[in-house]
């Protein structure tokens, strides 16, 4: 009996063991630090006048980040001095910071890069860039004053499959509870991969829109939420011909919505890309 009891006990102490490490484990990687604006080299901005993408093997934890450069040397400048070399509000888009009661954490495209008075500003692509420059000043000002509130709201959400993983459609926490849903720029690539539409501008705006659709549904909105949209388009005439069939997949038409006149898009095929977003409870 007392052998049978000490085994027993033996077997409850392994137990307990490797629950306690397998709970540590999961610990650890929960606690995993996010890497900064994508691996990209802070301090290359001011020294090299670009971005470009730093190495695995020259690291620094700082904010609770992981911030990658291209050699010893730059990141010996940057512990030296972290806050002359990170960007602004932890590598958050600079353009979402500002947006008063709705500013927001997003993710940045680090080609999207801007220094205004010895400070790094990244936003979400280029478009949204150009936008902030135009009234950089008071932007900052915007920003700077809602950081502290936004700095403690949860990391946005990045919305997988079926959205396209590039560029990201993300979930982003609101001060109000809310959320907004942030449709990353969808072109007229069906579930396979492929270009739908060669040439066919309303068959590439249904395509484009059945996809923006997914992206919403996969964030827990809907068609119905989009407050607005952006949208790049290689014959705008003609674009502006499909009212109805843009208000059925992008919602009403708004005052904040955009519609961007480009030569050519990623690709030839292309005609159409739209950026939608949504606001959900």
């Amino acid at each position: 009996m007392q052998t049978a009891s000490f085994l027993g006990l033996k077997r409850s102490i392994k137990l307990l063991a490797l629950l306690f490490l397998t709970f540590l484990a999961r610990t650890a990687w929960g606690d995993e630090l996010r890497l900064s604006i994508s691996g990209y080299d802070p301090v290359a901005y001011f020294t090299d006048g670009k971005p470009v993408q730093g190495k695995p093997e020259f690291e620094y934890s700082w904010h609770r980040l992981r911030w990658r450069f291209v050699s010893s040397e730059h990141r010996d400048l940057f512990t030296r001095d972290p806050k002359h070399y990170a960007p602004q509000y932890d590598g958050y888009c600079a353009m979402g910071m500002a947006d008063g009661e709705a500013a927001h954490k997003d993710l940045v495209d680090p080609e999207a890069w801007a220094i205004v008075d010895g400070k790094l500003y990244l936003a979400r692509n280029r478009y949204w860039m150009q936008v902030w420059r135009e009234s950089a000043e008071g932007r900052i000002r915007q920003a700077d004053q809602d950081w502290e509130i936004v700095k403690d709201l949860p990391a946005p959400e990045i919305v997988g499959p079926p959205c396209a993983a590039s560029p990201p459609t993300t979930k982003v926490a609101l001060r109000d509870g809310g959320h907004l849903v942030l449709v990353g720029g969808q072109v007229a690539r069906n579930e396979d991969g492929n270009i739908v539409g060669k040439g066919d501008l309303q068959a590439q705006i249904e395509q484009v829109g059945k996809n923006v659709g997914a992206c919403l549904n996969s964030g827990g909105a809907t068609v119905k939420d989009i407050m607005f949209t952006v949208s790049h388009v290689t014959q705008p005439l003609e674009f502006d011909k499909y009212t109805d069939l843009r208000q059925h997949y992008f919602g009403a038409l708004s005052p904040k919505s955009a519609t961007v006149p480009v030569p050519q898009l990623a690709r030839p095929d292309f005609l159409v890309q739209v950026e939608a977003f949504a606001k959900t409870r």
